[in-house]
């Protein structure tokens, strides 16, 4: 999990910044920059501060905490050494293909949250690789066009070795491009594979079970041939679909 979101996931750190800003005292660099994001985002900013005082969090207040912290992250990877010129690749190729500021700045919180949240890896370390990777993913995924995910899926399904894996492999893999990218392409995470899963796979007889994680992983190590998954992510997603081999 990045320093800036530990940090601001408690809301009493949240506010208390706001509260300096607000009075005009001095900030340090993380301060500075929630309190900039919360500037931008007047609605966040006041879920946050509408609730001071009360002992519980509105659900509208727990989401306005994790937004400001995981778009303030988003404007220190851009700053931070290792990961800044991958988060400026990562940002161009999303506005070459007409994202706007706040579309990508979701697109790149996003990422961020699923390195924080989506595994269970210990969330007290940042695991700056991961992420520098998954930014790495995005100018292949922001230049993907529909043509072309049609011709992978149909390269997938030719290379199936009989008619039967050649079905599960038509059925899965479109399954998970509109589960994923139905709404444009991202990074394929945890959440897509568990409703992948869920929707096509569990409550089957273990013979259709077996064909469609098999048909899954190949769809998978498919995408990271293509450059669309990095071997991280990769094998994290095997992992996560009981795979022996990731």
């Amino acid at each position: 999990m990045h320093p800036l979101i530990t940090r601001y996931l408690s809301p009493e750190a949240a506010r208390e910044t706001l509260e300096k800003e607000k009075n005009g005292e001095p900030l340090g660099p993380e301060e500075r920059l929630f309190a900039q994001i919360a500037a931008a985002h007047p609605d966040k900013r006041n879920e946050l501060m509408g609730g001071k005082g009360k002992r519980h969090l509105s659900s509208d207040a727990e989401a306005a905490v994790v937004f400001l912290a995981a778009y303030a992250a988003t404007r220190a990877i851009a700053e931070d050494p290792a990961l800044k010129d991958a988060t400026q690749k990562a940002r161009e190729s999303l506005k070459s293909e007409g994202a706007t500021d706040d579309e990508t700045d979701a697109f790149i919180a996003a990422i961020l949250l699923e390195e924080a949240f989506g595994y269970e890896e210990e969330v007290e370390t940042f695991d700056s690789s991961f992420v520098q990777e998954a930014l790495g993913e995005v100018p292949s995924l922001a230049a993907l066009t529909r043509e072309q995910v049609d011709a992978l899926i149909l390269g997938f399904e030719k290379g199936a070795k009989d008619e039967a894996e050649r079905n599960v492999r038509a059925h899965i893999s479109r399954a998970l491009v509109n589960i994923a990218w139905g709404e444009g392409p991202t990074p394929i995470n945890p959440e897509h594979m568990e409703a992948l899963y869920e929707t096509e796979i569990a409550a089957k007889p273990e013979a259709e079970m077996e064909a469609g994680l098999r048909a899954t992983v190949d769809f998978l190590q498919l995408l990271a041939k293509e450059g669309l998954i990095g071997t991280q992510r990769l094998t994290r997603l095997r992992a996560q679909l009981g795979d022996e081999e990731a």
